[in-house]
């Protein structure tokens, strides 16, 4: 997948979590019987959404920081974040026809190479639950290894003594 592909499709998400964030503070709709549903869409809690709005900000403006791409910032702030039309976003850059074009592709290539190193692409990876990972430890070797829960953990205990029960909850956490 080429970098402006991958910046298509982190935009693609951007826009339509700003949308979904910007109809739900309070919009009431009215219903169309006459249009079909959209059918089941995903999304994810507000928090999640909010910071994935902001790592998509923040990494396009780190990836065109330098002095002399100014212009291509404004592009990106004009165009990409604030959703000005193609019109009104060339106006507010002040440059040619021509040059937005080419600094257009530059943009997304360049933020599109920086969002696939940062990890905002796939979005369904940056979406994942965060508890569903698992977490990284150290075992006592000084091994990486993966904690997961024991199977052994969620089943019941018969009616035993304080003893066993501590027993057999010691050999549950050296299985893991």
């Amino acid at each position: 997948m080429t970098a402006s592909e991958i910046f298509d499709v982190c935009f693609a998400r951007y826009q339509s979590l700003r949308d979904w964030l910007a109809d739900s503070t309070g919009a009431v709709r009215s219903v169309d019987y006459d249009t079909p549903l959209e059918g089941y869409q995903w999304r994810p809690d507000r928090a999640r959404a909010c910071e994935y709005m902001a790592d998509f900000e923040r990494i396009g403006r780190r990836a065109l920081r330098r002095p002399q791409w100014k212009g291509r910032l404004r592009l990106f702030n004009a165009y990409f974040v604030r959703g000005a039309d193609y019109r009104r976003a060339v106006g507010l850059v002040g440059v040619a026809d021509c040059t937005f074009d080419y600094w257009y592709r530059e943009v997304k290539r360049t933020v599109g190479g920086e969002f696939a190193r940062a990890g905002l692409f796939p979005p369904s990876c940056y979406f994942e639950s965060r508890m569903a990972r698992p977490q990284k430890t150290w075992d006592s070797g000084g091994m990486r290894r993966s904690r997961r829960a024991a199977p052994a953990a969620n089943k019941k205990l018969p009616q035993q003594g304080n003893a066993e029960i501590e027993r057999h909850q010691e050999n549950v956490l050296h299985e893991a």
